[in-house]
């Protein structure tokens, strides 16, 4: 399995604009074949039992909300394979633009995960 993961914040006062469009695109990516996209609310970011919080890594505005962001692949091939697809989507574009407008991008944080275990390169 290949999953993206992305952190977003989100100004309070966008947060339902937010939730609308990030459930039409995970509609369309679902729809172009991903396995699965989430958006999951933050309940606790702080850390527990001696541990770091998100909180320590990830620095918040007080009118801001974070959301994570998942969509799960088959593999990495199955990802881009699905991205190229997308990219055709006159829909995605526009959400995209939309989306751009209420989160700052240059602060969301993305990662990709993978259950294969990737071979060292020295």
């Amino acid at each position: 399995m290949f999953t993206i993961i992305c952190f977003f914040r989100v100004e309070q006062r966008n947060i339902d604009k937010f939730l609308k469009i990030t459930k039409k695109s995970g509609e369309i990516l679902e729809n172009h074949g991903t396995l699965e996209h989430n958006i999951y609310f933050a309940r606790e970011l702080t850390g527990r039992q001696g541990s770091m919080g998100l909180l320590n890594l990830v620095e918040m505005e007080e009118n801001e909300e974070l959301f994570l962001g998942q969509s799960v692949f088959e593999s990495e091939e199955h990802y881009h394979n699905v991205m190229k697809e997308v990219g055709f989507d006159d829909m995605i574009h526009y959400l995209d633009g939309n989306i751009k407008d209420i989160v700052e991008m240059n602060r969301v944080v993305t990662s990709s995960f993978t259950t294969e275990r990737v071979a060292e390169t020295n």
